[in-house]
């Protein structure tokens, strides 16, 4: 490889040309390979808050009425029935 000047580069001058090139490329693989694993921890928070939403919509009662939410017990049940307990 020659630079402007058609002067042979150094090995020095090699590494200094291309670390940067090589280095933003290890970077940039290691960020995608860091997103794709993240995806199935991403699908299974998803399953299980749509199965806790659906557990406490199934769990409301009429006696709840006094209360702004189900209350805790209720949420602690569909969380045991979403874990499989």
């Amino acid at each position: 490889m020659n630079n402007h000047h058609a002067q042979p580069l150094s090995a020095r001058e090699m590494v200094r040309a291309h670390a940067y090139p090589v280095l933003a490329c290890i970077s940039s693989l290691s960020l995608v390979a860091l997103a794709v694993l993240q995806i199935p921890t991403a699908v299974k928070d998803n399953r299980f808050n749509r199965c806790i939403d659906t557990q406490m919509q199934l769990r409301r009662s009429p006696q709840l009425m006094g209360q702004d939410g189900p209350g805790k017990l209720l949420y602690l049940k569909a969380v045991a029935h979403c874990k499989g307990r």
